[in-house]
């Protein structure tokens, strides 16, 4: 509790003595790796440094909140925040609720923190950029590798090094009362213990790393972005293969279709992809042969599959008539879902596995048509600049577009929420940035 109250407070005095790069350094980049300082817990909470990086952002949030309050899309945001404050006076776990509070303001902090930096800088906004990507080439050879070998996945989840890099109260779990499907052999999720959400962030990566290609004109992100998909692949993620064939095709076509060889640009972008899924494919292939008999014997099997999705959204369906309006306040999905679970026969500790579930159960009627606003938005936003005449806008309408539904669609399944779990946060809040500073006339162009 001394360490974390040391930190908390080092990190809200930082932008006294730290410059506005160096605060995002430790938002973005570092978002990556998170790092949990050990003995550094508040209570049950873990705050990563990465974290603590967000909050000292803080003034860049008040320096933009006329930024945020303009902008439909962060507007409804602040909504979202406001709707989960006044939930907190009904819900049963505090702790749940102030979570959640803090990760959605850290969203809108590094938002402004990043228009605020491409107003006075954007080299640096690069350089941040290239840094996380770099980083986040650790997460895809850890994916691979681990997906190729469990048991060298096995060993790195019960190390002291992995403590470091992921939430110590999810692994004391992991093995225990909350099983994750990272467990099976036939998926792997790197620095995460749920091999669809590092799906969804390695897919994220790869369209930040296209955005930072167009940028810079380097070639070789592209190759990095092409990379990050063959791990996707290697996560294991059904969804995540299902999503890639139906979203990669819109985002090759989009990116090449001004251009005035785009016939043989796309034959060799579904091409390269082609060859990149099939490698991917046969390499972890290989590795499920080795190790049926483990996949058999899973508690979490079936975790993933349509049939337990559809029950468990039956309580959200049954409970909704109950609290339409005002929702469950936080915790009180875990409060009552153990009842329903035992009278379907399926484990009592399946969270709603839906954005959509997810906010209405924490805040209320309010929070999903707020949540529902934003979604809309960011798709009718990048809709309307995707075949924008300058290519480097063109290029960075895509890839926050690619992510956000991706981020969007994938989330009515899983639980990382509407913008994305603690490591995808930095990465989505940054692009979104990037798109409102390009298109958003308001944006302006003055010193910050």
């Amino acid at each position: 509790m001394t360490i974390a109250l040391i930190l908390l407070a080092f990190s809200l005095a930082s932008p006294i003595f730290l410059k506005r790069k160096w605060r995002l350094f430790f938002a973005v980049p570092l978002s990556v790796l998170q790092i949990y300082p050990p003995g550094a817990g508040i209570g049950n909470f873990m705050p990563p440094l990465a974290l603590l990086g967000g909050l000292a952002l803080w003034p860049e949030f008040i320096r933009a909140s006329r930024i945020l309050c303009r902008w439909s899309p962060t507007l409804l945001l602040i909504g979202i925040l406001m709707t989960y404050g006044l939930s907190l006076l009904w819900s049963v776990d505090m702790r749940m609720g102030v979570r959640a509070i803090i990760y959605l303001w850290v969203f809108l902090a590094i938002f402004s923190a990043i228009v605020l930096q491409m107003r006075r800088n954007e080299k640096v906004v690069r350089r941040l950029l290239s840094m996380t990507i770099l980083f986040a080439l650790t997460e895809a050879m850890l994916v691979i590798v681990f997906r190729t070998s469990p048991t060298l996945e096995q060993a790195f989840l019960q190390s002291e090094l992995a403590r470091l890099l992921i939430n110590p109260n999810v692994l004391d779990g992991l093995f225990t009362t909350e099983r994750n499907n990272i467990l099976d052999p036939t998926k792997a999720g790197g620095l995460f213990t749920n091999g669809n959400v590092a799906a969804a962030y390695l897919w994220i990566m790869a369209m930040a790393s296209l955005v930072l290609g167009r940028w810079l004109g380097k070639r070789g992100m592209y190759i990095i972005a092409g990379f990050m998909l063959v791990a996707t692949i290697f996560t294991g993620s059904k969804a995540a293969i299902l999503l890639i064939i139906l979203i990669m095709p819109i985002v090759l076509t989009a990116l090449v279709w001004r251009s005035r060889f785009r016939a043989v640009w796309l034959t060799m972008g579904f091409l390269s992809f082609g060859l990149m899924s099939t490698l991917a494919w046969s390499v972890t292939h290989m590795a499920n042969q080795q190790s049926v008999t483990a996949q058999e014997n899973l508690l979490q099997r079936s975790d993933t599959t349509l049939d337990i999705r559809l029950q468990i959204w039956g309580y959200g369906a049954q409970s909704f008539t109950e609290h339409s309006l005002l929702g469950q306040g936080f915790g009180g999905w875990e409060q009552g879902f153990p009842h329903y679970a035992e009278t379907i026969s399926i484990s009592a500790g399946f969270p709603p596995h839906n954005t959509l579930i997810y906010l209405w159960s924490q805040g209320g009627l309010l929070a999903v048509l707020f949540g529902l606003g934003f979604m809309l938005l960011i798709v009718k936003y990048g809709m309307r600049h995707l075949f924008n005449t300058y290519q480097r806008n063109t290029t960075l309408a895509v890839a926050m577009l690619g992510a956000f539904i991706w981020t969007f669609i994938h989330g009515m399944g899983t639980n990382f929420g509407l913008v994305g779990d603690a490591r995808m946060i930095p990465v989505l809040a940054t692009l979104l940035a990037l798109f409102y500073f390009i298109f958003d006339k308001s944006a302006g162009r003055r010193t910050a």
